[in-house]
């Protein structure tokens, strides 16, 4: 396993320069799965995977959601966690620093390359919930949403709630809360133009390898991502940058 970087309450692998843990008073932000593997190559299930320079396969590129996050990057630990990594004539960087209410993290790309490429952005965090059931979350009230199970668009009626796999983009840049039993998560994203909210459920966990048995009912991804219009990329010229940030914040119920 490779060697973890702490900085008071936030843990960082090299690979994928993921934040993997934010403890706080309340319990973790995050959840990480008790099957994660920690080696390069493979992602790690759970914490904040870091997508790009695509997200999943809306690019027709391989691997899914990119390389970023099964890489090993070059982290330094300062008054920020701060890492980069070079590849493909991409430049990435990522800063991750706490706060008093939860963390923030910036994800940046550079094209080195001598055209102009379409990229895609996202963070990929997995939320720790009590019981995903039970969970429900607000902000994208009235905002369009796609399926990406069955790639129909409709407006969202009310708070999201979950009962069965649930795989959709708001396509927006809501706010978005997540209102567990015990505490409310507040998700902001910075340059993003969607948020992916993602729970495999039962049938789908069960087909993870890398995902403890139950656990999926432990938390949900609520993903800030910088997709492109029609979900196709944005245009980046030779040497033009993108980035995108996130501020989590964390508040306990009375």
């Amino acid at each position: 396993m490779t060697d973890l970087i702490t900085s008071g309450p936030l843990t960082v692998s090299p690979i994928g320069a993921h934040l993997t843990s934010a403890e706080f008073p309340s319990g973790d932000i995050l959840f990480l799965s008790s099957t994660a593997r920690f080696e390069e190559g493979s992602a790690i299930r759970g914490g904040v995977p870091l997508i790009a320079p695509w997200f999943g396969t809306l690019l027709d590129k391989q691997p899914s959601h990119g390389w970023a996050r099964t890489s090993t990057w070059e982290v330094m630990d300062g008054e920020k966690i701060s890492a980069g990594l070079e590849k493909d004539g991409f430049e990435l960087q990522v800063d991750i620093w706490r706060t008093d209410e939860g963390f923030e993290m910036t994800l940046g790309l550079t094209n080195q390359t001598d055209n102009t490429e379409k990229v895609q952005l996202a963070f990929h965090p997995y939320f720790r919930v009590g019981d995903i059931e039970t969970t429900t979350i607000s902000g994208a009230e009235g905002m369009p949403i796609l399926d990406r199970l069955t790639e129909e668009t409709s407006t969202q009626e009310g708070a999201i709630s979950f009962a069965g796999e649930y795989d959709r983009v708001v396509l927006g840049e809501p706010t978005m809360l997540i209102h567990d039993h015990t505490r409310t998560i507040e998700v902001t994203g910075r340059g993003h133009d969607a948020t992916v909210v993602w729970n495999p459920a039962a049938e789908r966990a069960a087909q993870l390898d890398d995902l403890g048995e139950g656990e999926w009912r432990n938390f949900v991804c609520v993903e800030p991502a910088l997709l492109g219009p029609d979900l196709k990329g944005v245009d980046v010229e030779p040497g033009g940058s993108v980035s995108i940030g996130m501020v989590v914040k964390i508040s306990e119920k009375a």
